[in-house]
């Protein structure tokens, strides 16, 4: 394989564990909010949060991932979050 190529995937690889960290940080953090979240009697579901976050990552972004991108990989994201939230009720 060529060597510029291999050290690409590296690169990427190395890019993709520290994504799987943050993740995991962030999957923390959503299963305290769930708690808190069933402890003060609020649903899980924040539809006007995930419209936030939305828009202020698609005014943070460089804009090398467009907003449908970003609207596709963080709809993932709060799935999941929820799913976590869920799971701990």
């Amino acid at each position: 394989m060529d060597k510029r190529l291999k050290n690409l995937r590296q690169n990427i690889d190395d890019i993709d564990e520290k994504i799987l960290n943050l993740l995991e940080n962030r999957m923390r953090i959503v299963r305290e909010v769930g708690e808190l979240k069933q402890e003060l009697d609020i649903s899980v579901e924040d539809l006007n949060r995930e419209t936030e976050i939305i828009q202020r990552l698609t005014q943070y972004s460089s804009g090398k991932l467009s907003e449908n991108q970003l609207i596709r990989i963080f709809t993932a994201v709060f799935k999941s979050s929820k799913q976590i939230q869920r799971k701990d009720k």
